[in-house]
């Protein structure tokens, strides 16, 4: 990524996390139940005390699907300052998200220091995570200040709805798939289509969405942020089993040791199921993943091939994303925005040169 992008995207960013701000500002200053949320967002230290800049930026994310919100209304040809308030609403979802899903997993760390719940408990930890739910109309609402229509505000409101519909389905399907033996990568991918690529694909399309009303146009952008989201899902899960501790904030083997039906799983379990007992050590997923054998778990992933087929994977939806931002050109699109969300995704999905 040169220099010039670095520069615009990080703009972007501290875009969104003023917004962000500004809601949370709108709250009572002295509730603790605001200074969790801006815990989790990185802000405060556990005290509730500011942190540095340098330690903010680490711990708050790269508010990576905010950005992609206000990249595709720069693509469709559009100001992205009018379509900050919808990438703020983004957030606030995809972070209320991680707060219950720490819950969910028993994380005791995210972005490499303690989960909200194991801060302040469970209780607290959910009612955080449903009021920053209730954040995201609260900052969808802010398009009029910016002077968007009643009409793409709406528009943009029910598809952020949806999108956390799917996000939530598609949550309930992972969690309940942990004792199950007969998933496919179908099942994984209609999974992952609502667990994440949905909100990708709500981004996308709402920044766009502020710009144009070429339903053509906006159809190339929720599918970018369709194959996008499939391909960083599938990124994350081989992260998840092959990435160090620094990159996922998370224990090696972190995902093994909770069970989780990730891509690499699911293959490997699908794989042993068609062959039967051959390879040898394929039986022996089973055993192992029930035993949360770390070891021998990453023994049958090897022996099935399910490293290499992951990375497929992410090429297959890389290459599919960046196919409809080619798609674009044909819409007048401004040729800055779309090679900034070319960037952005080579940069997320790790194949930026």
């Amino acid at each position: 990524m040169d220099a010039a992008t670095r520069s615009r995207i990080e703009t972007r960013m501290q875009w969104v996390e003023d917004e962000m701000e500004a809601v949370l500002a709108s709250r009572p200053a002295d509730a603790v139940l605001y200074s969790m949320q801006r815990y989790h967002l990185g802000w405060l230290s556990d005290a509730f005390e500011p942190l540095p800049v340098e330690l903010a930026r680490r711990y708050g994310g790269k508010k990576l699907r905010g950005v992609l919100c206000l990249l595709a209304c720069e693509a469709a040809g559009g100001d992205p300052a009018a379509a900050v308030p919808a990438a703020a609403a983004v957030e606030f979802i995809h972070n209320f998200s991680l707060i219950h899903d720490d819950i969910e997993d028993e994380d005791p760390e995210r972005r490499h220091r303690p989960t909200v719940w194991r801060l302040w408990g469970v209780p607290q930890a959910v009612n955080a995570g449903s009021n920053m739910q209730v954040l995201v109309n609260e900052a969808a609402l802010r398009l009029s200040d910016r002077g968007v229509s009643d009409d793409r505000a709406l528009s943009v409101i029910a598809r952020l709805t949806r999108a956390m519909l799917a996000m939530t389905e598609g949550q309930a399907l992972d969690l309940g798939w942990q004792d199950r033996w007969d998933l496919s990568v179908e099942h994984y991918l209609g999974m992952a289509a609502g667990k994440t690529a949905a909100l990708t694909e709500a981004a996308a399309w709402c920044g766009a969405a502020v710009a144009t009303a070429d339903a053509t146009a906006l159809d190339h952008f929720a599918r970018f942020g369709q194959a996008f989201g499939l391909a960083f899902q599938a990124r994350d899960d081989y992260l998840g089993i092959w990435g160090r501790s620094e990159q996922t904030g998370k224990p090696v083997g972190a995902d093994i040791q909770h069970g989780k039906r990730s891509l690499p799983i699911v293959h490997a379990l699908e794989k042993s199921a068609r062959q039967g007992q051959e390879p040898s050590r394929l039986p022996a997923l089973r055993a192992c993943l029930e035993t949360r054998d770390v070891e021998g778990v990453l023994a049958a992933l090897e022996e099935a091939g399910s490293r290499p087929f992951v990375e497929q994977i992410v090429a297959r939806y890389t290459a599919e994303a960046l196919s409809h931002l080619d798609a674009l050109a044909d819409h007048r699109a401004p040729d800055t925005g779309r090679s900034d969300l070319r960037a952005i995704a080579a940069y997320a999905l790790g194949r930026e040169e």
